[in-house]
């Protein structure tokens, strides 16, 4: 039987350091599994060391960087974002809602002020969302809680007299 050559058992044990299995790295070489399982043992490698010492290694990195100066930095620049942009976008809606008129001219501008201020409430819900994930930091945030569903529609000249006439029975009571 003929000796298998350096280049090859070392590129054996390095894919066996690596975790492929012995029947996955006889296939690539085209060695038999006890040459490979033979390889193996006369280098004394274990299966995917190299792998879980690159993933230990790994992972005390990434805890390090957690606990570093620089992720609270980042952290803390991101909160002053959010802030300024809440604040901003609370400044606009204001500015939007004052130029809202107060009696609409007709359905249409009626539809359109409705919407608006649909719109308005949802960025402020989400403007108060994110000022109270910023102050709760490492808190989960709260869960259902959202807006209810603003339902916005044309009514039919029926349910307008319908209305009217229940007004009239109202003021003439």
């Amino acid at each position: 039987m003929a000796k298998t050559p350096p280049h090859i058992e070392g590129e054996v044990l390095a894919m066996i350091a690596a975790g492929y299995s012995l029947a996955a790295v006889s296939s690539q070489f085209s060695l038999s599994y006890h040459t490979v399982r033979g390889i193996q043992k006369r280098a004394g490698i274990k299966s995917g060391e190299i792998k879980k010492q690159v993933i230990l290694k790994y992972q005390n990195a990434l805890k390090d960087s957690l606990a570093s100066d620089f992720i609270r930095e980042k952290a803390s620049v991101l909160l002053m974002d959010d802030l300024a942009l809440s604040s901003k976008l609370r400044s606009k809606l204001h500015v939007l809602l004052d130029n809202l008129p107060d009696a609409p001219k007709d359905m249409k501008e009626a539809v359109l002020i409705a919407r608006s201020l649909s719109a308005i409430t949802t960025s402020l819900k989400l403007s108060n969302d994110t000022l109270r994930a910023s102050f709760k930091l490492g808190e989960e945030p709260e869960l259902n809680d959202e807006l209810p569903e603003l339902i916005v529609r044309e009514m039919l000249q029926e349910e307008i007299d319908e209305i009217k006439a229940e007004q009239k029975s109202i003021v003439n009571a």
